[in-house]
């Protein structure tokens, strides 16, 4: 048996007398318990090119929403290389199209942006707690 102080910050010290180890071993479960239960929100990100096909579009939709509902941002890059950047309205049709698709559970911070070698829209949940 130990004497351990539980209440320092008291105006009258108190301290127990107990099993030290099983103490910090409680303590350490609860926390623990706390920490699983605790739920991180992270960025997503997506990259897909505009030449992208109708059934790898499904897919990359599917992991989009199922992130959105997760509670995760998601950031849907599309990537332009050589010639492709000759055609921008391809990329802005299918961030477009997604855009629509996700109206109802997401919403998206502005319009596609253009940087780089790249055009990026972020969405954010609709209910920002997740399912």
């Amino acid at each position: 048996m130990d004497l351990v102080e539980v209440a320092p910050g008291a105006k009258i010290p108190v301290c127990k007398v107990m099993d030290y180890n099983r103490y910090y071993f409680e303590l350490k479960k609860k926390k623990k318990e706390e920490k699983k239960k605790s739920k991180s929100k992270q960025l997503k990100q997506i990259r897909m090119s505009p030449n992208i096909g109708k059934n790898d579009l499904k897919v990359k939709f599917n992991k989009i929403t199922n992130f959105l509902d997760k509670g995760h941002n998601v950031k849907v890059n599309m990537f332009f290389r050589g010639r492709q950047r000759e055609h921008l309205e391809v990329g802005r049709e299918i961030l477009a199209g997604i855009m629509k698709e996700l109206e109802g559970r997401a919403t998206y911070q502005s319009e596609p942006k253009f940087e780089g070698y790249s055009m990026s829209v972020l969405f954010r949940p609709e209910n920002e707690n997740g399912k």
